[in-house]
């Protein structure tokens, strides 16, 4: 099980997301104040096999969420990002692991092109 708060540092500001539900398959955490809110889950399950992947398939999730409210003067600002990672029961969990930090070194190299369109 996660902490019971958990920091992510976004422009150099570290926000303390603190947990406000947990069940067996999950986590969410949570920040707001009067600017914005940030939410944090995670969740773990499983896929039912199919045609396409006939083995069940482990599925691990991390949703996050910032939205920064609307002013007399701004917009509302809304932000996501999402990662899933999955493997078949058969597989190595180690080795998900390891090409999770391969993808996440290719994504920080990349990140900036992609936010802009590049393809």
């Amino acid at each position: 099980m996660f902490a019971n708060t958990l920091t992510i540092t976004i422009d150099g500001t570290a926000n303390v997301l603190t947990r406000v539900n947990q069940d067996n398959y999950g986590s969410e955490y949570v920040k707001k104040d009067a600017t914005q809110s940030m939410i944090l889950r995670f969740r773990n399950s499983s896929e039912s096999s199919s045609g396409s992947s006939p083995e069940p398939v482990d599925r691990h999730n991390m949703f996050f969420e910032h939205v920064v409210y609307a002013t007399a003067t701004t917009s509302e600002k809304y932000y996501t990002m999402t990662a899933t990672m999955r493997l078949r029961k058969t597989s190595d969990p180690a080795w998900l692991d390891k090409l999770a930090t391969g993808f996440i070194t290719l994504l920080s190299a990349q990140k900036t092109g992609l936010v802009g369109g590049e393809s």
